[in-house]
């Protein structure tokens, strides 16, 4: 058994079975052959051994342990059908539940008549992050130097910016987490978007068409923001289109926290905004507390706080804390930089992701690919009324912040 020191690991554990659950899929434009997926699956599973192994608590401990029997042949699947059924299956894989020890499982959709074929890969959020996820799926077919996304993660600003974030940036944070963290324990649950309290736990989803990566990159550069800068602030404007009335949003967003040292190595960072700003006033405001999470001393200190003293606190207490928290959650927004598809054995032409919906949050799930950067609004069914029209409202937020 190896023990599970990740602190995000136990709590998204502690959960039912299927909530925080992370459905990946890539499609590819070629037709797959049945010894390319039989040798792929395996050496996924030969390469992360914790796909053979269970996550179980014992005396409030939480360990990884092997399962006694492991048939690879229990947890994936190869289908022949037309690529027009592949976005069928989105829905039934996202919200089946997993039915065999392992929470994993992997389905490969073939249509030889057009020789197109689409990967599924689906795992509870436990075991793994977004990163730890992209090179899960895409060591054993990468053929080229790996780069690690994780370092570029890490920024440099002058000395008297360093000063002014160590200072203000991590006073304006704490005072920000003060806020949100005493709304979430004593502020009753309330989101406008819906009158219903979901409880038939079923993840809907809105996928997005591909906005022009080169087009956000001028954009930001016009600006003087990140590519992150511009995509949060759609997320709010969006938010502003669709709901059509001034709001304080709250927000929660993973951050790395632990470089590559676990599986699961993100942290949720929560952040507070109004969704009426101008543009100018949004873009800046929302480029202002990003370089805070960069640069100030917020992080270091929260990444100490969970490595050292947080394993004090009873787990349980501490989900139902996460749990509130989660629940007066406006957006989920999760960026992710998607692996250069040009160093792959296999013709991966897309790739996007979804995570299933917890409470009444709609999550914003971003993935780049090549010069595409791909969104999949997920969130429970019936917390978005007109799926039509949230969408639109994202192409709206979209060609009035790229103009």
């Amino acid at each position: 058994m190896i023990k599970v020191d990740n602190f995000i690991s136990k709590i998204l554990h502690k959960d039912d079975n299927n909530s925080y659950s992370i459905l990946t899929y890539f499609d590819v434009d070629e037709e797959l052959t049945t010894d390319f997926i039989n040798i792929y699956v395996n050496e996924i599973v030969k390469n992360n051994p914790s796909l053979k192994q269970s996550i179980i608590e014992k005396d409030g401990l939480f360990f990884f342990e092997d399962i006694k029997t492991f048939n690879i042949d229990n947890y994936y699947k190869i289908q022949y059908t037309n690529h027009k059924n592949f976005n069928k299956k989105i829905s039934n894989i996202l919200n089946l539940s997993f039915n065999n020890e392992l929470k994993w499982k992997f389905l490969c959709c073939i249509d030889k008549k057009l020789k197109k074929s689409r990967i599924f890969f689906k795992i509870h959020h436990a075991y793994v992050d977004g990163y730890t996820l992209i090179n899960l799926l895409t060591d054993s077919i990468i053929t080229a130097d790996k780069s690690n996304i994780v370092k570029k993660f890490k920024r440099q600003t002058s000395f008297w910016g360093t000063i002014y974030y160590y200072i203000v940036g991590t006073i304006i944070l704490v005072i920000t987490n003060i806020k949100i963290i005493t709304k979430s324990l004593f502020i009753p649950l309330n989101n406008p978007l819906t009158e219903k309290n979901t409880k038939n736990k079923i993840t809907d989803y809105i996928i997005c068409k591909s906005l022009s990566l080169d087009k956000i990159k001028l954009a930001t550069k016009k600006n003087n923001i990140t590519i992150n800068d511009f995509l949060y602030s759609l997320m709010i404007r969006a938010d502003k289109i669709y709901r059509k009335t001034e709001k304080i949003i709250t927000t929660s967003s993973p951050i790395n926290v632990s470089g590559t040292k676990y599986n699961n190595n993100m942290c949720p960072l929560f952040n507070s905004i109004n969704n009426s700003h101008d543009n100018n006033k949004l873009l800046k405001t929302v480029n202002d507390t990003f370089n805070n999470f960069k640069y100030s001393l917020f992080i270091p200190i929260l990444s100490f706080v969970l490595n050292n003293l947080i394993s004090y606190i009873n787990m349980d207490l501490l989900s139902t804390f996460y749990n509130n928290f989660t629940n007066n959650t406006d957006y989920v927004y999760s960026n992710i930089i998607g692996p250069s598809i040009k160093n792959l054995s296999i013709k991966i032409t897309d790739i996007h992701f979804l995570t299933t919906a917890k409470n009444k949050e709609i999550v914003y799930n971003i993935i780049s690919c090549g010069d595409d950067i791909n969104i999949i609004c997920s969130f429970n069914k019936n917390i978005i009324r007109d799926k039509k029209h949230f969408k639109n409202c994202i192409y709206r937020a979209y060609t009035s912040l790229i103009s």
